[in-house]
């Protein structure tokens, strides 16, 4: 599996994740808006740029071929940027899912890889959270994610593996950095 394509790879994680790819011989498509500019990643002959949004199934079709994995990083992310246009959050974090799992799908994409949250289990009173607790999202942006990981388990099969990543708070830094997230504010203002 040596060609990836990656919804929202011109974003925060996606930013960090492309040039790591890269650097390990991978051919990688990123499918983005590129809201907050292209400049975040370098050129590379093994790297292709689509400016797409993901409700654009069409552009989707044309472009999702002959890839082997979808990474899925597209969204408007955390509670606050969803919160500034719920209509606009739930046709990204949730309407699209669906469709562009179904041309994934039938464009023989072998692993399908999404980008949930941890947000996904709510407050908990356990010391320590793990996958295996019930999920209990607070938000409509975690309520979205948990749907979509249910859109996704309906999919999974012999031929159409999906892995499904839960992660906490992402911090540190990246070329298209992220000053609205607690560690960064923190280490921002003690710099």
């Amino acid at each position: 599996m040596k060609k990836i394509f990656i919804m929202g790879g011109g974003g925060y994680v996606g930013s960090a994740l492309v040039p790591e790819l890269l650097r390990l011989g991978y051919s990688v498509t990123v499918y983005d808006l590129f809201i907050y500019g292209q400049d975040v990643l370098d050129q590379n002959e093994k790297l292709n740029i689509i400016k797409g949004d993901i409700r654009d199934v069409n552009l989707l079709k044309e472009t999702i071929v002959n890839h082997d994995v979808v990474i899925h990083l597209a969204c408007i992310s955390n509670d606050p940027s969803f919160e500034l246009n719920p209509k606009l959050g739930k046709s990204i974090n949730l309407d699209s899912f669906r469709p562009l799992v179904e041309v994934a799908k039938n464009n023989n994409i072998r692993r399908f890889i999404y980008a949930s949250s941890s947000s996904v289990y709510g407050i908990k009173k356990e010391k320590n959270v793990h996958e295996n607790l019930s999920l209990e999202p607070l938000t409509d942006y975690s309520k979205f994610k948990v749907e979509c990981e249910n859109i996704l388990h309906d999919y999974t099969n012999e031929n159409f593996e999906t892995i499904i990543i839960r992660p906490a708070t992402v911090c540190g830094y990246a070329r298209r950095q992220r000053l609205d997230v607690v560690v960064n504010i923190l280490t921002n203002l003690a710099f």
